[in-house]
């Protein structure tokens, strides 16, 4: 390509052609082209020219694009990383009036924001940027930042936080989470795994009117059910809960609820209690579940039955053929 026809394209008179030629990539612009191309009339076209890597800018023109007047240059600048911005520049950045180019500042990781900043951040009126600032971990957290995350009025926000494992919450922020009207962040609390939760919350979360919350708590095991609390879930219309509870095997069944258990209406819940491995289940028992209707169920009690042989097998190598 000829640097004639480079020229002439780039100096049409038409905004159109210029554009097509600041977004070609197939020649490298002279720094008389830049120059030009960056104080274009035309916002599209000092875009694009924004947009390109294949120059170096100087000072004066990182300047001058983060101040242009239209954000969609201002966000093309911000969005460069080959150069180091200023305190000014990054304080200016995160105060612009458009919320996409201050999304893009919050996202730079390239400079330490200072309290002030953060505390903004989060209190910004566009969630999308609250959001960027809730998920930023280069900052030391203090009391009242993480407050003001638990708190936050916007749910999507809570739920970031509530997922973050840099801060130990504390038992009024616990019991709040788990009371918080909002699925996603009860459901985020529950998973927590950082802390030792007390009767309230457990009790709380077993009893949540969301499916989708009450398996997380059924499912941890830093806490000891109480009879009441096995019982109720063994018996719950639910058969996800059912199933949840004769998976855990941290308390000992009774008798009782084995055998209802064993004749539950559906295959996952009957599969759960015979898949347990703290039980020990009679030859008639096994037979009676090898001859099942249910596919599933009659897989489970096959895996049983080969466990059994396979044990079978390991204690006479070991006692009756024991290697020499």
């Amino acid at each position: 390509m000829h640097a004639q026809d480079v020229d002439i394209g780039l100096s049409s008179a038409n905004k159109k052609v210029r554009l097509q030629w600041a977004e070609r990539k197939d020649f490298t612009p002279t720094k008389k082209h830049v120059k030009r191309g960056l104080l274009d009339e035309c916002w599209q076209v000092r875009r694009a020219w924004a947009q390109r890597m294949d120059f170096t800018p100087t000072k004066e023109q990182v300047e001058r694009g983060l101040l242009d007047e239209s954000w969609q240059v201002r966000r093309a600048w911000a969005q460069r990383m080959d150069f180091t911005p200023t305190k000014r520049q990054v304080g200016r950045g995160l105060l612009d009036s458009y919320k996409k180019v201050r999304m893009v500042w919050a996202e730079r990781m390239d400079y330490t924001p200072t309290l002030k900043q953060v505390k903004r951040g989060m209190l910004d009126k566009a969630l999308e940027v609250a959001e960027v600032w809730a998920k930023r971990a280069d900052f030391p957290l203090t009391d009242e930042i993480v407050e003001m995350g638990l708190t936050h009025e916007h749910k999507s926000i809570r739920r970031i936080w509530a997922e973050r494992t840099d801060f130990t919450p504390t038992i009024e922020q616990i019991e709040r989470g788990v009371l918080d009207i909002s699925m996603k962040v009860r459901r985020a609390w529950a998973m927590r795994m950082d802390f030792t939760p007390t009767l309230l919350p457990i009790a709380l979360g077993l009893s949540d009117l969301c499916w989708e919350v009450k398996e997380k708590w059924i499912q941890r095991m830093d806490f000891t059910p109480t009879p009441e609390q096995i019982e109720r879930g063994l018996s719950s219309d639910d058969w996800w809960e059912r199933e949840a509870w004769a998976k855990r095997t941290d308390y000992t069944p009774t008798p009782e609820q084995i055998e209802r258990g064993l004749r539950d209406s559906f295959e996952y819940v009957v599969s759960a209690w015979v898949e347990r491995d703290d039980m020990v289940w009679t030859e008639a028992q096994i037979q009676k579940g090898l001859k099942s209707r249910i596919q599933e169920v009659r897989w489970a009690w096959e895996s049983v039955l080969r466990r059994q042989n396979e044990q079978s097998v390991d204690f006479l190598e070991e006692t009756v053929f024991p290697s020499i």
